[in-house]
């Protein structure tokens, strides 16, 4: 699956054909939540959105409805509704989850994957090096997600990446904020790189390590993290 354009810059467009309503919202919220745009705390306008969107107030109703089941927004009724604060102790269950997936997969593919496979992950990779040489953090972040979601296809258990997403929200955040640093950026590189020597290794216990230590660092350095950002954590 060789890598696409993101669609990051893309996400603030207004209908897009074959697109619901609500789906559209529910993207272009979620994307600017998740990726920072829109801060913790932050109030969000229904008003603002449909108009943005040129949809009525009841698809961007419904799509706030998505984002607090993901407890991405609080709705407060005949009020406000606000970007959630980061809750670490969900993204802390979600990371447990995510990494136990993650270990999995990586026990699969070092028994499965083939030369094409590898260069699917390289592609990613290389997308990684040409947004850390733009400076474009978000791009880099979308490359460093495709590149996971690669592995989940590659596993044969695409539907897991998707039900993770649905869920990984206060994580993702927290991920964002990490990789806000050039140097951890590079890390991340490395990182991946690492994995996929260990796949084309078929070294179990070395992709093993290299998938534990590429997916625990953002959370290692919580305290760090929420130290720089006090006003976006519960």
């Amino acid at each position: 699956m060789a890598p696409m354009r993101s669609n990051v810059s893309d996400a603030n467009d207004r209908r897009q054909h074959g697109v619901s309503a609500v789906q559209q919202v529910y993207d272009l919220l979620r994307h600017d939540i998740v990726y920072l745009k829109r801060p913790p705390g932050s109030a969000i306008s229904k008003n603002e959105i449909a108009e943005h969107c040129g949809v009525s107030q009841t698809p961007v109703r419904e799509a706030m409805l998505r984002l607090a089941e993901e407890g991405l927004v609080d709705i407060y009724p005949q009020s406000r509704t606000v970007v959630s604060l980061i809750d670490i102790q969900n993204a802390r269950e979600i990371h447990f989850l995510r990494l136990s997936t993650e270990l999995e997969i990586a026990r699969v593919l070092v028994r499965t994957i083939d030369t094409a496979g590898i260069e699917s992950l390289e592609a990613w990779i290389d997308r990684q090096i040409t947004e850390l040489r733009s400076g474009d953090q978000n791009s880099f972040r979308f490359a460093d997600n495709r590149f996971h979601e690669e592995m989940y296809f590659l596993a044969g258990v695409p539907g897991l990446s998707q039900v993770l997403r649905a869920r990984r929200g206060h994580h993702d955040r927290i991920r964002g904020l990490f990789l806000r640093q050039e140097d951890r950026r590079n890390g991340v590189v490395e990182e991946h790189r690492a994995i996929v020597e260990a796949l084309r290794n078929r070294d179990e216990a070395a992709a093993e390590a290299a998938t534990r230590v590429h997916l625990g660092k953002s959370l290692a350095i919580i305290d760090e993290i929420r130290e720089l950002n006090p006003d976006y954590f519960l």
